[in-house]
């Protein structure tokens, strides 16, 4: 497989974010975030098991390019990995939370705050599979809903017979491209379209990467505490840090609404008001089968601290439980240069209660951001 350098581009978070909207959708979505329109095809995919090979803590990587145009003699394009785990299956429906990530001044990936997305799913067609039987009934050809081909394709150094779908749904022009026996999603594109039918923005992912993630607990169930309209409020502040200077505070509050709870699962919606006022809206899900999750399940309370948890071979994040005592368990996630996060979760109900981030956002004058937030009593 060719390496592909992936480059910083600040103006990708926007683009990705706002791609990442699946918030009053009642459709499945796609790695990039848009709806995956099969189901208007073939319903039956709403209602069907999910693929033998998908289970719980697997975790799919993309390699992503947006293409978002010129604006004012600028290319907004840009490059990311985009990860997806699935953090809980409870029978015919699936929980996935989804991650971008970009690289930082130095060179090393980190995640890109507020860019990543949550969404509950139908087990037989969620954001990296769809249900191979159903595959199976595509017929080549063309009507005015859709165009199928089938035919050899190859992803990431590896040979596959695919099944392609073109589809044409509410201003946007997609591509879906399976692999036919396992149903695995090896091609993604898509094309926002302006009034005259040609492209102002084009998103294309293609596959990488699948893997097991090992959760250092097994079993559980979400908490008790959760249920639809919980909401929970976080309090703090964003600190640029610049040395040689005083630094620049801003004062953050981040608003968690718990929108669904499942036996395994819950999806929330988090809102911002920042100094800069109110923050584009995002949806986060989280699992019994997750890492950096809003919640831990009783089954995670109890595992050491000082151990390395997770150390993804893609991105280079690594993930340790640093503490877990009468004042909480810790999780650090960081790349080792310049991005650090630390959650800390309230020891007996898995409520996440403090989030740090740090990150360095200019290399040439040494400049930190640091963001803190409390959950507020």
């Amino acid at each position: 497989m060719k390496k592909t350098d992936l480059l910083p581009a600040a103006h990708l978070g926007l683009i990705l974010l706002l791609a990442a909207s699946p918030y009053s959708s009642a459709l499945p979505t796609l790695p990039s975030g848009k709806e995956n329109p099969l189901p208007l095809l073939y319903p039956e995919l709403e209602s069907l098991p999910a693929p033998p090979w998908v289970v719980e803590g697997l975790r799919a990587t993309y390699y992503a390019t947006v293409d978002g145009g010129t604006t004012a003699g600028k290319s907004s394009a840009g490059e990311a990995l985009i990860q997806i785990d699935l953090v809980a299956l409870e029978g015919r429906s699936a929980a996935t939370s989804t991650s971008v990530y970009l690289r930082g001044p130095l060179g090393s990936l980190r995640p890109l705050t507020g860019a990543g997305h949550g969404a509950i799913v139908p087990a037989g067609l969620g954001d990296f599979w769809a249900s191979p039987e159903v595959l199976a009934e595509g017929t080549e050809g063309a009507d005015d809903r859709v165009t199928i081909i089938r035919g050899p394709v190859e992803v990431a150094g590896k040979n596959y017979q695919g099944i392609r779908f073109e589809v044409t749904h509410q201003g946007l022009r997609y591509s879906m491209t399976y692999d036919e026996e396992t149903g695995l999603l090896l091609h993604h594109r898509y094309d926002i379209l302006s009034a005259d039918g040609s492209a102002v923005e084009t998103g294309i992912i293609d596959f990488r990467k699948l893997r097991q993630l090992v959760i250092p607990w097994a079993g559980g169930s979400s908490p008790g505490w959760l249920f639809p309209g919980l909401t929970m409020t976080y309090r703090g502040q964003t600190v640029f840090e610049i040395p040689g200077t005083a630094p620049s505070p801003f004062a953050l509050t981040l608003t968690a609404e718990v929108v669904s709870k499942g036996a395994k699962s819950s999806i929330v919606r988090w809102s911002a008001v920042g100094d800069s006022g109110l923050l584009i809206p995002a949806r986060s899900a989280a699992g019994v089968s997750q890492l950096m999750g809003f919640w831990l399940p009783d089954a995670a309370l109890a595992i050491d601290d000082g151990g390395n948890v997770d150390s993804d071979p893609d991105t280079g994040m690594m993930i340790t439980v640093i503490q877990n005592d009468q004042n909480g368990v810790v999780f650090e996630e960081t790349n080792g240069q310049d991005y650090r996060r630390l959650l800390t979760y309230d020891k007996a109900t898995g409520k996440l209660v403090t989030s740090y981030e740090e990150q360095l956002t200019e290399a040439m004058t040494g400049t930190v951001q640091k963001t803190w937030l409390e959950l507020a009593i």
